[in-house]
């Protein structure tokens, strides 16, 4: 099997990381996160693009330590190759990425609507508030030039879209300020379709393996 770099687009690993009070520290062609917080606690899990010798020497890796482990590939049938022994198919999500300047434009929010952001440790947090009551949060935090950004809240309803929006025209901003060019965002495989239908394309299947 050929070996591909595939370094590059994994990048935005890091800022998503981020996004979620982890640790990424890049290891061979992936990245090894760790940590997480007390209302989301995370185990060790290993990175990388497929496929490839370094995908490979990770994905032997992730087994021994007992780690997750998770590929980004285009094919998500593919990947279930490269699993090796003591590691079974878990989980698969979705990659999305928009361009910033496509989403940084003005979104027609309800009246007395206001967009807000606020640096925390590791994130920075939006938010939209109708009359001062929080009704839409997300986050985004860009390193490295790549812009990692999740949705927390949204209402449902009619005004679902609008809010979604709000929040992608805020943190698109933020990035294309710090440099990013694209968003990145990683959903449950079942929720892409409506984000696809908005501009938003699919870069990826990310296909996790645990202990089996």
């Amino acid at each position: 099997m050929p070996e591909q770099h595939n370094t590059p687009a994994i990048g935005w690993v890091p800022a998503w990381a981020d996004l979620h009070g982890r640790s990424a520290e890049a290891v061979d062609a992936g990245f090894v996160v760790g940590g997480g917080t007390a209302e989301e606690p995370q185990g060790q899990e290993y990175v990388a693009g497929w496929a490839g010798g370094d995908a490979e020497e990770l994905a032997a890796k992730a087994a021994g330590a007992g780690a997750r482990l998770t590929l980004l590939c285009a094919d998500a049938g593919n990947a279930g190759d490269l699993a090796p022994d003591g590691l079974a198919r878990a989980s698969e999500r979705v990659l999305l990425m928009a361009p910033t300047a496509e989403l940084n434009t003005g979104v027609q929010l309800p009246e007395n609507s206001q967009v807000a952001l606020a640096p925390m440790e590791t994130y920075d947090a939006v938010e939209i508030t109708v009359f001062d009551s929080p009704v839409a949060r997300g986050r985004v935090q860009v390193r490295d030039d790549f812009a990692a950004v999740a949705i927390t809240e949204v209402p449902e309803g009619p005004e679902k879209e609008t809010f979604e929006r709000g929040l992608f025209a805020a943190m698109a901003e933020e990035a294309f300020l710090h440099g990013a060019e694209y968003l990145h965002m990683v959903v449950e495989a079942d929720a892409a379709g409506p984000y696809e239908a908005s501009g938003w394309t699919v870069a990826g299947r990310l296909v996790g393996f645990g202990k089996s």
